[in-house]
């Protein structure tokens, strides 16, 4: 086992030693309290109580930390994106189940704020970086029309449903609630609003008849 590898929700999939991460946390806190603009290296040596040069042993300068940001947003959205696939029963219910999993990781990684919510001003500067990003947003509003699609197939919706209209306003309403984390990670609980918004969105979607069926009791054993 490599010790100096930081262990993350990310397991093996999380590249980065435990100096890069605290760099990497840093840069992305730096762009959370002052926009990503602030990012300069003064800045996050700074936030991260080291010097300069101590980011060029682990970086390529700037260019090297905002490249390795984007590999933390892009295993984020993965993450999300598997939330939805994995979610637990069909559908609708697939669906706010895969929501609940986004909001409790954004709830456990407040110092990644930013580049999760909004990446696009992190680096739109970037072509190669910009493409990857709606690459990353394409793929979530897949996961969710992927379970529309298939609440569609059981018969789950309201006659005159509108699929892509809706996948549309799905995708705004979890972007609203990341942007509302965003400005109070310490007091907004993103899993709360979330879970309300959902069941009201699912709920107008729902067919009558349609609704979760809740868990039975156990029944108590006798003696």
């Amino acid at each position: 086992m490599d010790m100096s590898r930081e262990e993350t929700v990310f397991g093996d999939d999380w590249p980065y030693s435990k100096a890069k991460s605290a760099l990497l946390r840093s840069a992305a806190v730096v762009m959370r309290e002052q926009g990503p603009r602030s990012a300069t290296l003064k800045n996050i040596a700074g936030n991260a109580g080291v010097t300069e040069p101590a980011i060029f042993r682990h970086f390529d300068g700037v260019d090297g930390v905002f490249q390795s940001l984007y590999t933390v947003t892009e295993l984020f959205y993965g993450r999300f994106v598997a939330g939805f696939k994995d979610g637990e029963g069909k559908g609708l219910d697939r669906l706010e189940s895969g929501v609940e999993k986004v909001f409790s990781i954004l709830r456990d990684h407040p110092e990644f704020a930013y580049i999760i919510a909004k990446p696009d001003p992190v680096f739109r500067q970037s072509p190669k970086l910009k493409t990857k990003v709606a690459e990353l947003n394409a793929a979530l509003r897949a996961a969710i029309v992927d379970c529309l699609k298939e609440a569609k197939s059981a018969g789950q919706l309201v006659a005159g449903f509108e699929l892509d209209p809706f996948a549309t306003v799905s995708v705004g309403a979890l972007f609203q609630i990341m942007y509302s984390w965003l400005e109070d990670v310490d007091g907004y609980d993103p899993r709360k609003d979330g879970k309300k918004t959902f069941n009201a969105l699912c709920a107008l979607a729902r067919k009558p008849g349609e609704e979760p069926k809740a868990a039975k009791p156990r029944a108590a054993k006798k003696k």
